[in-house]
């Protein structure tokens, strides 16, 4: 890749987020030339362990993903054999659809995460429902059927 393209990665992002490993690997560069372009910006160096577990997650996952029509959100990476979005974290695989939930719902998910939507496999954080939260809409329909 180009001087350019890794120079408006820095400007666009924080660049005390960004790795000058990570910057490489995305860009196909080398780490010398990412760090050429942090000095010839000032750009300030990465922070290593500075970012909130969390917050870096949720990046990660706004990064892998876009808005689509209707309210939904389309994975954009990896996907499992059976077409489930997911995502490598600090060397673990996740479903997106579990990181979606917990964004929404501040919580880990109990059981598999659904969307509640018809769009395949959305990540849209308000569209997911875990287990607990399938059985009490199914017992809120038994109760109006009753």
């Amino acid at each position: 890749m180009s001087w350019e393209a890794v120079a408006r990665a820095l400007q666009e992002g924080d660049p005390r987020q960004l790795s000058d490993l990570a910057l490489a690997a995305e860009h196909g560069c080398s780490v010398g030339l990412v760090a050429r372009v942090r000095r010839d910006l000032k750009a300030p160096a990465y922070a290593r362990g500075k970012r909130p577990t969390r917050q870096a997650l949720e990046a990660v996952f706004r990064e892998r993903s876009r808005p689509v029509a209707g309210g939904h959100r389309e994975w954009t990476k990896q996907l499992a054999a059976s077409g489930t979005p997911v995502l490598s974290w600090r060397g673990q695989h996740v479903t997106a659809g579990r990181v979606a939930f917990k964004m929404a719902h501040g919580r880990e998910p109990v059981g598999q995460v659904r969307p509640t939507c018809t769009f395949p496999h959305c990540v849209e954080p308000k569209h997911q429902a875990d287990r607990l939260m399938r059985e009490a809409s199914r017992a809120t329909l038994a109760e109006v059927a009753a």
